[in-house]
């Protein structure tokens, strides 16, 4: 008997035959489509979901103001790694379980990761460029070899860790800073550890960005406008950039400056602040970060691709409808999965 209504907000692909196959025994299974207008989109929300014990979410945005009318969810899922999108202590105090999937695409994203740096260093996107112009020539474009690079990782968890290993096998120095692990994890993951944050900015030849997004009242360490103004007076001069983590940990105003003056050499992105909804089309003035960003030969954006392959894809589906299928079967979510822990006694007042 399907006891659970289990609203989809949002989904990767075009089906939900595999959250349905998990989930049908026990639960309707409804799946809806994001809105590009947010007022559509928070109108959308709140009537389909009113009435839903668990709710899986995308990049659909779980404000306060819809979290208040969800007299019967149990659980929000989200289908990814970050949850800023989501009002974590407005779910806590109304006794709802949320939980992410950390684990489902750390391989993909370092990989993207590494593609990056590789496209930096062997000149391709120069090279690629002449030849789109008909101009056959390999001459006056600088390239290395990764032994001979400095490849900067800020943040050592999980997918800079992976970064770090994938890089090392290539052959790339690589050097770190995370002052949220244990020394061994830097000896494990084949990077040199730095001890502050401007000690790598000096010393790396490439920069990649891996953190979570975090604002001072969440961490000791804040990651929100991590990269600003005095950081990247810092770095080598001619560094290069690389973000597949969020928009939000640079100061984009700073960027652009660094980048038109030459102090940053490139950027390599997946991540841009405020970016648009998928599958829909960009239009000039909507996002003035990415319009600036896009205008400057030496950067290179990609559409929030980094997760993806037919694996991670697959595995994130899975695991985001097991988690709700945990929940609503009357048990926890698993320790890495679980976002707000501390919500657990008010979730058993309620649920039981």
């Amino acid at each position: 008997m399907k006891n659970f209504y289990v609203y989809l907000a949002d989904i990767y692909g075009d089906n939900i035959e595999i959250e349905k196959g998990i989930l049908q025994d026990i639960a309707e299974v409804k799946q809806s489509k994001r809105e590009e207008d947010e007022e559509k989109e928070k109108v959308r929300v709140i009537t389909e979901a009113k009435n839903a014990d668990a709710i899986g979410v995308r990049h659909t945005r779980m404000s306060r103001e819809i979290i208040d009318k969800l007299d019967r969810c149990r659980i929000i899922a989200r289908f990814g790694i970050g949850v800023e999108h989501i009002d974590i202590e407005a779910a806590t105090e109304k006794g709802i379980i949320i939980t992410f999937v950390p684990d489902y695409c750390t391989e993909a994203v370092a990989e993207h990761a590494l593609a990056f740096a590789l496209m930096k260093i062997r000149g391709l996107r120069q090279f690629e460029d002449r030849i789109k112009q008909g101009f056959w020539s390999a001459q006056r474009v600088t390239t290395e070899m990764a032994q001979d690079v400095a490849l900067g990782i800020v943040g050592l968890g999980r997918i800079g860790g992976a970064l770090s290993r994938k890089a090392s096998s290539v052959g790339f120095k690589v050097i770190a800073y995370d002052p949220l692990i244990p020394d061994e994890d830097f000896s494990s993951n084949q990077a040199k550890k730095m001890a502050e944050l401007s000690d790598l900015l000096k010393s790396a030849d490439i920069i990649s960005l891996n953190v979570p997004l975090t604002k001072k009242e969440e961490s000791k360490y804040p990651t929100f406008r991590m990269i600003g103004r005095e950081e990247l007076e810092k770095t080598k001069d001619g560094a290069y950039l690389i973000n597949t983590c969020r928009g939000e940990v640079v100061d984009n105003e700073a960027l652009v400056a660094a980048l038109k003056s030459g102090k940053i050499s490139g950027l390599a992105t997946d991540v841009v602040e405020g970016e648009p909804v998928q599958n829909s089309y960009l239009k000039e003035g909507d996002n003035p970060t990415f319009d600036r960003l896009r205008e400057i030969p030496s950067v290179t954006i990609t559409p929030h691709c980094a997760f993806s392959s037919t694996r991670s894809v697959l595995t994130v589906k899975e695991k985001g409808a097991l988690e709700i299928k945990r929940v609503l079967e009357g048990r926890f979510p698993r320790d890495i999965a679980w976002v707000n822990p501390e919500v657990k006694s008010k979730y058993l007042e309620r649920f039981g």
